[in-house]
C-alpha cells in the first residue's frame, strides 16, 4: 500500500522521514513493507493546503494510477489536512483507503494560552489563526462551533466545548487516530493538544500512548530547542516507534487496541 505522509506543526516535511526511515536503530514504515511518499512542504493556509493536497493526488494518479487507493498519515496539523481533504472532497473518498492521524488537534488549539510557545516553535501566523478553536476553518471542518466553559483544573483558564455533534469522518471510512496522554498533565494533554480537541469531545475514537515521554508523540515539537527548554520536551526515541507500529498494524488490518 502507498502511504502519503503529511507533516504538521511548523510544516517541515523532513520530520516525516523518521516515520518512514526510522532512527537510531528503530524501524520506520518502510521496514514494515510500506511504500511511502511525502506531501511537500507548503506555507499556505490550511484550507489552501487541503486543495493543494488534492492537486498533489491528481498528479500522483496521472503518474501512478496503480498506487490508488492510497492511505494517508497526517501528523499534528497534517492530520487536519488529511481529514480536511475528506471533508472538502467527499466525492473523492474512494481514492483514500484509510486515514491515520497522529496527535491531530481536530477541535483546534486554545492559542491565547499557547501563543508564545507556538511562535517559538515557528508556527506560521496564518496557520496559528486557522488552528484556533474559534476560527472559521475549525467551524467549517467540524460543522459546529463551540463555547467557553470553566476549566475544572485551573480557575484562571477556560476550556472550549463544542456546541453540537461534530463531523468526524465519512461514514464507514477506515481511520485511526493515535494520541499521546502525559501523566504529568493528568492524562488531559500531550503537552500541545488537549484530549477534548484530539477526540472532538469524545466523538472520535482514539488509541492513546500514555507516558510522560509522549510529548506531542515525541517528534515535531521536540526538535525545537525552545520546546525542550521551556516545556521539558524530550527529543528521543521513546514513543514515536510505538506510533509507527500501531500505524502498520492498522494498515494491515490487525487489531490495535
Amino acid at each position: 500500500m502507498r502511504v502519503i505522509l503529511i507533516a504538521g506543526w511548523n510544516e517541515q516535511s523532513k520530520l516525516m522521514r523518521t516515520f518512514i526511515d526510522g532512527r537510531h536503530g528503530q524501524d520506520g514504515l518502510s521496514a514494515f513493507g510500506f511504500d511511502c511518499t511525502i506531501f511537500p512542504d507548503g506555507n499556505q493556509t490550511l484550507r489552501q493546503r487541503i486543495d493543494r493536497f488534492g492537486a498533489f493526488l491528481d498528479r500522483l494518479h496521472a503518474r501512478e494510477p496503480d498506487a490508488f487507493p492510497v492511505a494517508t498519515l497526517g501528523y499534528s496539523a497534517g492530520g487536519l489536512i488529511n481529514r480536511g481533504f475528506l471533508r472538502a472532497y467527499p466525492q473523492r473518498a474512494a481514492e483514500i483507503a484509510a486515514t491515520v492521524q497522529l496527535a491531530a488537534p481536530n477541535g483546534g488549539l486554545i492559542t491565547n494560552y499557547a501563543t508564545g510557545t507556538l511562535r517559538l516553535a515557528r508556527m506560521p501566523t496564518h496557520v496559528l489563526a486557522d488552528m484556533d478553536v474559534e476560527s472559521p476553518f475549525m467551524q467549517w471542518l467540524n460543522g459546529t462551533t463551540g463555547h467557553w466553559v470553566p476549566d475544572p483544573d485551573n480557575a484562571k483558564k477556560q476550556r472550549w466545548k463544542l456546541d453540537g455533534s461534530p463531523w468526524v469522518m465519512p461514514p464507514g471510512h477506515p481511520f485511526l487516530h493515535i494520541i499521546g496522554r502525559m501523566p504529568k498533565y493528568h492524562y488531559q494533554s500531550d503537552g500541545v493538544v488537549m484530549i477534548e480537541s484530539a477526540t472532538l469531545d469524545g466523538a472520535m475514537p482514539v488509541v492513546s500512548i500514555d507516558a510522560d515521554e509522549a510529548n506531542h508523540l515525541n517528534l515535531g515539537a521536540v526538535s525545537n530547542i525552545f520546546a525542550t527548554i521551556l516545556r521539558g520536551f524530550k527529543h528521543d526515541d521513546a514513543v514515536w516507534p510505538r506510533a509507527v507500529e500501531l500505524t502498520a498494524k492498522f494498515l494491515r488490518r490487525e487489531p490495535v487496541a
